[in-house]
């Protein structure tokens, strides 16, 4: 419910809150934080860890939860690696298993092997692991009025932005003594797009990476998702990605990063992608820092986090759909 002024004092909230990566490809919220500014209080912060009970200021006779202050002065900055260390051993293990030869493309059979194994796809599971254009249309075809609706009004801003963010990169060319001097700017050949799967799939994810690619002008786009939802098939659709893999973690990165032939007995080829971006949970994070170099990533990201700053005037239901 919106806070009154019984239940809350006055001032401006900063609600902020982290996703951490649980087991492969699901996230929860966790250490929700708040810091309160009142006119009459310095900042202060707090976590669930320290909830206690306090009376409440409307009724002493009804306890209510309430979060032990703490000073900015207790409140340390920590600054991880983003890559972890026991992460990094597994996904090279990984990464070398489904390529044994240590070169050339990912071998299919092992890639379905891994995959199988590690619970991308059900054991029993005997149709391919690459998802065509065809199965794709049909999942967002197969979608509620409202879902469809709504994919396509994000795909539409997504698109919008990514457009006019093409277009404001240009090539550049000036005299200088002696010849010319510029820039030119030139698409990447492929883009490999990972989305999080599983219990917690994020199909904004797939629009947010598969369109700003098409707006790029990349001539294929992959998409790799451990078990796809049908939102996720459908936003691969929506957002134009030429082929979908039902496999996660540091076995996807390396099936975008060296290629596949054949994927799943079928005949769709996955050719090695010049660029690899999205979210995804440690797995991902370490086998992208270990074919960085081989090809290009977006960035080496570690947990989420999430702040959100309101003040009494706001409305709750937005605050938390955010």
């Amino acid at each position: 419910p919106k806070p009154t002024n019984r239940s809350m004092p006055k001032g401006r909230f900063w609600v902020g809150f982290a996703l951490v990566p649980l087991a492969a490809d699901s996230f929860h919220f966790v250490a929700p934080a708040v810091v309160a500014f009142s006119p009459r209080r310095r900042p202060t912060a707090s976590t669930p860890s320290r909830l206690r009970a306090a009376p409440s200021e409307s009724n002493s006779a009804m306890p209510s939860p309430m979060l032990s202050r703490v000073t900015p002065d207790e409140v340390s900055l920590e600054i991880k690696d983003p890559v972890d260390p026991a992460a990094l051993v597994q996904a090279k293990a990984i990464m070398s298993e489904v390529r044994p030869s240590g070169s050339g493309p990912v071998d299919a059979a092992k890639l379905t092997e891994v995959a199988k194994r590690l619970g991308d796809i059900p054991a029993d599971f005997e149709g391919s692991y690459a998802v065509g254009k065809d199965e794709c249309r049909a999942a967002f075809e197969g979608l509620s009025d409202g879902d469809r609706k709504a994919l396509t009004n994000i795909h539409d801003r997504v698109k919008a932005f990514a457009e006019a963010q093409r277009r404001s990169v240009v090539d550049v060319e000036i005299d200088i003594p002696g010849g010319k001097a510029g820039h030119t700017v030139s698409p990447c050949r492929a883009a490999g797009c990972y989305a999080p799967g599983g219990r917690y799939p994020l199909p904004s994810s797939v629009i947010m990476t598969a369109v700003t690619a098409r707006a790029a002008g990349c001539e294929t786009v992959v998409l790799a998702s451990p078990r796809p939802a049908p939102i996720t098939l459908a936003a691969a659709h929506i957002a134009g990605a030429d082929v979908v893999l039902r496999v996660g973690g540091a076995q996807a990165v390396a099936a975008m990063a060296y290629g596949v032939a054949g994927v799943g007995g079928g005949d769709l080829d996955v050719p090695p992608c010049d660029v690899i971006v999205g979210p995804g949970n440690k797995w991902v994070t370490a086998a992208k820092s270990v074919v960085n170099g081989h090809c290009g990533i977006d960035m080496l990201a570690g947990p989420s986090e999430v702040l959100v700053i309101a003040d009494d005037t706001a409305n709750a239901s937005v605050v938390a759909a955010d």
